[in-house]
């Protein structure tokens, strides 16, 4: 029996149970289903915050042993939360597009960030000197480099920890995670499979709404903690 019915609320209100059509469910979500409505996968509660609930205790683990957690969601409706929650607990994120060997080709991505800080430090001082054409095809390929590894820039050894938002479109980065052994905690919509993700958080990842509430639940008591000390350090 489910006690915070405060939480069970804002539960069904932002659709976090919401499938997607039975006829879509992966045979591996049928565990997390409670049952079916118009033809609708409705996720179990039960599920759901039990596995939410563990969720936040190996993320506090994983920033009280200052472990690295990178966010990934590429959706255009979740980009912004993806951020949002990431730039709070200051951690990589990836919210534009996942580059194939991001994480198991580590040496190529470094390479690509080296050159971001490349034209930060030299080039852009010798502005002066360069031509408007000149200046422009280096803004260009300063921009590239930003919108794909700008939230990475301070990423210097691989995360403990990646938190996936949509599995089924992410499924390079769950591969490369799982192939350089990191934990994956996944929220996995009932169309997905959540075989390998180490804790799959069963859940509608197709709403803006519906992922800031559960990032919210996450790390709330991580973001106050975090706030606090830094209170301290003043």
């Amino acid at each position: 029996m489910i006690k915070n019915k405060k939480l069970l609320n804002k539960i069904f209100k932002y659709n976090i149970l919401l499938g997607h059509k039975s006829t879509y469910r992966h045979p591996k979500m049928s565990k997390y289903i409670l049952l079916k409505q118009n033809n609708i996968d409705i996720i179990n509660p039960i599920k759901f915050i039990k596995n939410i609930k563990k969720s936040k205790q190996i993320l506090k683990k994983c920033i009280n042993i200052g472990g690295s957690i990178l966010f990934v969601g590429t959706k255009n409706i979740i980009k912004d939360v993806i951020k949002k929650y990431a730039q709070k607990i200051n951690m990589p994120y990836i919210n534009y597009k996942w580059h194939a060997g991001l994480l198991t080709n580590i040496q190529i991505t470094k390479l690509s960030i080296n050159k971001k800080s490349y034209i930060d430090k030299k080039i852009k001082k010798n502005y002066k000197y360069l031509s408007k054409k000149e200046i422009k095809y280096i803004d260009r390929k300063y921009d590239k480099i930003d919108k794909f590894f700008g939230s990475i820039y301070n990423m210097h050894k691989l995360p403990l920890l990646v938190i996936i938002v949509d599995v089924k479109k992410e499924n390079i980065a769950v591969k490369e995670a799982k192939k350089k052994g990191l934990y994956i905690i996944g929220i996995v919509d009932s169309d997905s499979s959540p075989e390998n993700v180490n804790l799959p958080i069963p859940a509608n990842d197709d709403s803006s709404k519906s992922i800031k509430l559960i990032f919210k639940i996450l790390f709330y008591s991580i973001i106050k903690k975090i706030k606090k000390n830094n209170k301290y350090k003043k």
